[in-house]
């Protein structure tokens, strides 16, 4: 947790200096911090464990926004949910546990709430893009291609 906590300070400092892109990553080394201490984590202190990885998911989807990837932002709220998914899957979880994964989901569903409501016209704009330039892309005659 420790290393989560360092990684997750810089990528603030990061942030707060306008350096989204190094927010970006190392908010991504913090995630994956999270992720690979989690189980051990999570019996430890399921709070601290839960909460690491949906502040590291909230960030990363911040910083993508700073840098105007809204839909790169758009993908960590579904990851988010995803991870939460997987984890109240889990047999062994006590009704404790389950309270505080749907606590946590409903804040970050609240989170992409406000995200959606905000850049809903950004995200669509740049799927319209990339669904364009992957469209081009295809059409582009096999002659062209090389290899």
């Amino acid at each position: 947790m420790q290393d989560w906590e360092r990684l997750t300070r810089q990528a603030n400092r990061a942030y707060s200096n306008h350096a989204f892109t190094d927010a970006v990553d190392l908010n991504r080394q913090a995630l994956m911090e999270a992720e690979r201490s989690f189980d051990e984590d999570f019996h430890l202190d399921a709070e601290s464990a839960v909460a690491a990885a949906a502040v590291s998911f909230l960030n990363i989807a911040e910083s993508y926004t700073a840098l105007g990837d809204f839909i790169s932002a758009n993908t960590q709220f579904e990851c988010a949910v995803n991870f939460l998914q997987t984890i109240i899957a889990r047999p062994d979880l006590d009704n404790e546990q389950r309270d505080l994964i749907m606590r946590t989901a409903t804040h970050i569903r609240f989170e992409w709430e406000l995200f959606t409501q905000s850049y809903s016209k950004e995200v669509s704009a740049q799927s319209r893009a990339l669904m364009q330039s992957l469209s081009n892309a295809v059409s582009i005659p096999a002659t062209m291609v090389r290899h």
